[in-house]
């Protein structure tokens, strides 16, 4: 019944009077949305990470599962794909036993891992559980809740980030920070063997990548042992195989390989495997066992480049039964079409068999034809080129050994064995092909001059049609591969390829529509174009110039006034008469003219054609004696220079290096009828003077030493400001070592002698002269690099400032800019700005990569949610590692005090310049400024700050993880907390997580 009162606040209050019209079952149906809504609020107020309960711990658990976790970990499957896919193997070297060890493949699924990496980082971030639970108080705790309770981390689920930060990081390249991961993972979950365990074996890979082989012997050692879960086991042998290979252990790995072949899951991985097992067998020379493995990389059914070049191992390692039936069925594969691009490795191994039998010659020749008959610039040409110049060195063949090595060090990564072995024989052949070829053509030019007419044109004839058969044979190889060409292009086209090539792109003449240096012909015709033009020339820079360093001397040059000047009218007829000359010298190699021109027909030719020779043959004898230490080929060219121009000017010198060489061949009896004979017939000579010396033995056996202590003496002589001892002492090694090896350090410290009594004039004549003297020593680097400096308007400066200390030299010198005035902007004290923290060095003095790994794993450990941005800056012989990201000098300071309370880092930086800096005065450093000017402002404007007063405490920095307080709560358990621990309840299986490991 409704009264009036009803009536009236139904009036006033529609909501009330609808719900009264509700049903009682839809009123309570609200109530309990409403209660399960609270229930939930709650729950998840429970859930916090400042919490630790049996609900706090699951539901971060499932929330890291699946939610960050699985994100990152397809995108990590993504990564291992791409570089799956886009790994390119050298398959004439030892395979690397994971792919991403191949330098090639670095940065493939770049973006992937780092997305990987970031879901790894958020889950670390949003939800690590670093609170321990409560107890009950009166209770005691057993064994395994006291071990329970020591863990730092309680998230039962969080390892599997951790780790896949680590594996991200490994697949992306980035080996120093993976193994900074896996390192501080290994100490998080020290109380947890199977995790601790994992981590171990994975850091021991990033050492091994690093070549850092005792540091991962030594993590393998501690982790075989009896307590290791049996699941790590295979993982265990892969990563000690890996370990072995590196360390060339190839029969100790043969088992580790084995077990790692047998429990890999990815097919392709497998084939590559059974590829390196089978190359290991060839090396330790078990040719049945490596031909079983290599059969095996074939019937796993690999990529095609894979295939062959199994196949072809195969037909190397059985040669030895039947090498005529082998060199025939290769001969046979590289005829096939789909061979082509494989043809290389076909010819390498055909050169090999050769070898194998002593045939040196016909095994030359395959590799010269697997280097011309490859398609592609890479590594595998490369190693062919570096086996056909090792042969053609040992064989005597330095001109087709230069021709090898020059191609072998650009297609070789600087990291190879070989890499500095060639590098320095082709430095050295550089300098000797360009007068044996030399020696070739005058000797060939004048044999030519030698014959009548009629057998001279029968020769040039010759040569003509040798010219155009090649021009011919050539033609047609155009010809073929432009056909090929358009015949790929017709394929794509029916088979609907949108990606086929432009149209419009122009075509190369050549018929070649590849890039210039990957075309052989243009390359061919380019280097023929500039020999016609400047002759055959060492590849190196300012090549035009004969002193090669960095400084031009004739700008030191005074210009002289009184000097009559040239007609400008004069220079340009000289310069159109030359232009002339040069246009009537035929360039076609298919005219008569063009050889008759280059033989050496008058009196005047033959002499300048002798001048040539001679040059040539005293060269290459001193290059083959000094460097190349080929003995019989100096004696021979020597030889032919004493009988065949015996007023060759430097003869005298040519029977002192007789003499000398004599002396070491052991051959005494003509090494002192060398000394005879310079005695005889050049008396005046200073190579006469050097050999009569009554100390001359003295001098050849301790000479070297004595030049040491004597150049020692100065060099002191020079720091305590002896001068008169400096100049005594380099006259003393101009009389005694004229062509000793520190001649030229002798003659800069009296030049800086000269500085020291402020004699600029001499210092820089000096100088000068030591640089035109001695253009290659290391010393006229220096020198040459003060005249750069002095060129560009800067000062010197006397008193030895050159030899002080690096801290106190300026980036430029506020004496010598002339840009920098008075109102030169000074270092600002400012706090609240972005600051850096910077580790100072001088060059050459520290480790690079071990320092970084090293900060960057106390990073990483100590600070987990903030990221430090590190690089490394190199100026004036200072090395610096520059840390940034710091908001202001607080907390830059805060965190040079926490790296040096580090016992262990304290130790490691010991020797380096610490500075706590700003951006703003960084750039100051860098430009105007000396790091002590720095230090003194530092001192003056921070220093005086009392740290009681001023506490540093980095308050948007990460707490260090040690520091973390142990909860030692015994209050009595609220009824809503669930504190039951069951140890079984939070050891997560992990045998899910097989993902793409290589």
């Amino acid at each position: 019944m409704q009264t009036p009162e009803n009536k009236e606040l139904k009036k006033h209050d529609p909501t009330q009077a609808e719900n009264s019209r509700k049903p009682a079952y839809i009123r309570l149906r609200q109530l309990a949305v409403l209660t399960l809504c609270a229930l939930t609020l709650c729950s998840l107020a429970a859930c916090s990470t400042k919490k630790n309960t049996r609900m706090s711990r699951f539901y971060q658990s499932m929330t890291t599962r699946f939610n960050v976790y699985f994100n990152g970990i397809e995108a990590y499957k993504q990564g291992c794909k791409n570089i799956e896919t886009s790994n390119k193997d050298n398959y004439l070297e030892v395979l690397p036993l994971y792919p991403i060890g191949n330098k090639t493949t670095i940065g493939s699924g770049s973006s992937d891992f780092d997305r990987a990496i970031e879901k790894s980082q958020k889950a670390v971030t949003l939800h690590s559980i670093r609170k321990k639970p409560k107890r009950k108080s009166g209770r005691r705790m057993s064994a395994s809740e006291r071990r329970y309770r020591s863990r730092i981390e309680f998230n039962p689920y969080l390892h599997h980030a951790w780790m896949l930060l680590g594996k991200a990081q490994f697949q992306k390249g980035d080996f120093p920070e993976a193994a900074a991961t896996f390192a501080y993972v290994a100490r998080l979950y020290e109380t947890q063997p199977e995790i601790a365990t994992e981590a171990r074996l994975r850091l021991a890979e990033c050492y091994t990548l690093l070549g850092w082989y005792y540091d991962a012997e030594d993590v393998l050692l501690k982790v075989n042992n009896d307590s290791m879960p049996s699941k790590h086991r295979p993982a265990f042998a892969k990563a000690y195989g890996n370990y072995l290979i590196g360390t060339e252990r190839y029969k100790e790995a043969i088992p580790q390989l084995l077990t790692t072949i047998k429990h890999e899951k990815s097919k392709k991985q497998k084939a590559r495997e059974y590829y390196l097992l089978g190359q290991i067998y060839q090396m330790l020379g078990d040719n049945t066992a490596a031909y079983r493995a290599f059969g095996k990389t074939v019937k796993l059914s690999p990529p095609y480049d894979l295939e062959i070049s199994a196949r072809i191992r195969q037909s190397e390692v059985i040669a030895s039964r039947n090498s005529g039936k082998i060199i025939k069925k290769l001969r046979k594969m590289a005829k096939k079409e789909k061979n082509k691009d494989y043809l290389d490795q076909i010819y390498y191994a055909i050169g090999n068999i050769y070898l194998a039998e002593k045939d040196t010659l016909q095994a030359i020749k395959e590799y010269k034809t697997g280097v011309e008959k490859s398609t592609q610039s890479g590594p595998v040409k490369g190693i062919i080129d570096l086996t056909l110049g090792n042969l053609c060195w040992l064989t005597g063949q330095y001109v087709d050994a230069q021709t090898a090595y020059s191609e072998a060090i650009g297609l070789l990564d600087a990291k190879h064995e070989s890499y500095k072995l060639i590098t320095k024989r082709s430095k050295v052949l550089d300098e000797l092909v360009p007068y044996t070829s030399s020696i070739e053509l005058q000797d060939s030019l004048q044999h030519l001059a030698s014959l009548d007419s009629a057998s001279r044109m029968v020769v040039i004839d010759t040569l003509i049609a040798r010219f155009v058969q090649k021009e011919k044979a050539e033609a047609e190889a155009a010809k073929k591969a432009e056909r090929d060409q358009q015949r790929e292009e017709l394929l794509a086209e029916n088979a609907g390829n949108n990606n086929r090539r432009d149209m419009n792109t122009p075509t190369m003449p050549t018929g070649d529509k590849s890039w210039y240096f990957y075309n052989r012909q243009l390359i061919t015709q380019g280097k023929t174009k500039f020999e016609s033009l400047w002759g055959k020339r060492k590849l190196e820079d300012n090549w035009r110039r004969k002193n090669k360093t960095v400084v031009a001397l004739d700008e030191f040059e005074e210009y002289n006034y009184d000097e009559e000047e040239t007609d400008s009218l004069d220079m340009e007829e000289t310069a159109m008469s030359d232009s002339l000359e040069a246009d009537t010298v035929p360039i076609d190699e298919k005219n008569p003219l063009f050889y008759l021109q280059q033989i050496p027909l008058t009196e005047e030719a033959m002499e300048e054609s002798n001048r040539i020779l001679t040059d040539a043959l005293f060269n290459a004898a001193v290059i083959a004696k000094d460097k190349l230490e080929d003995f019989t080929l100096a004696e021979k060219l020597f030889y032919r220079l004493t009988r065949d121009f015996p007023d060759f000017e430097r003869q005298d010198e040519t029977y002192y290096h007789l003499f000398l060489m004599h002396g070491r061949m052991k051959k005494m009896m003509e090494s002192e009828q060398n000394k005879q004979t310079l005695k005889d017939r050049y008396p005046e000579s200073e190579f006469t003077k050097i050999v009569t010396n009554p100390d001359f033995v003295r001098d050849a056996i301790y000479g070297k030493h004595l030049e040491d202590s004597l150049y020692a003496d100065t060099y002191q002589s020079f720091l305590d400001g002896n001068l008169e001892q400096v100049r005594i002492n380099t006259e003393c090694s101009a009389t005694k070592y004229p062509l000793g090896a520190h001649r030229p350090k002798f003659l800069f410290l009296h030049a800086a002698a000269a500085l020291q009594q402020n004699n600029q004039k001499q210092f820089l004549s000096e100088l000068k002269e030591l640089i035109q003297e001695y253009p290659e020593h290391e010393i006229t680097d220096l020198a040459a690099h003060i005249l750069k400096g002095v060129q560009e308007g800067r000062l010197l400066t006397g008193g030895g400032s050159m030899f002080g200390n690096i801290w106190a030299s300026r980036a430029l010198d506020s004496s010598s800019d002339s840009t920098r005035t008075d109102s030169i902007q000074a270092f600002n004290p400012e706090h609240a700005t972005p600051y850096i923290f910077v580790l100072a060095y001088e060059e050459g003095k520290v480790n690079e990569n071990q320092l970084l790994y090293e900060v960057a794993q106390y990073n990483f450990s100590t600070f987990v949610v903030k990221n430090f941005e590190m690089e490394f800056e190199h100026q004036h012989n200072i090395g610096r590692l520059v840390i940034r990201s710091f908001m202001n000098y607080e907390e830059a300071l805060y965190y040079q005090r926490q790296l040096y309370a580090d016992p262990h880092m304290n130790e490691r930086l010991s020797g380096m310049k610490a500075l706590v800096i700003s951006e703003e005065n960084y750039k100051l450093l860098n430009s105007y400024y000396s790091f002590d000017e720095y230090d003194a402002f530092y001192q003056e404007h921070f220093s005086p700050i009392d740290e009681s007063e001023n506490p540093v405490d980095g308050t948007t920095l990460d707490e260090p993880l040690n520091n973390i307080p142990e909860e030692t709560e015994t209050e009595e358990t609220s009824e809503d907390e669930d504190t039951d621990y069951n140890e079984e309840e939070e050891e997560e299986e992990s045998d899910d997580d097989t993902y793409y490991f290589f």
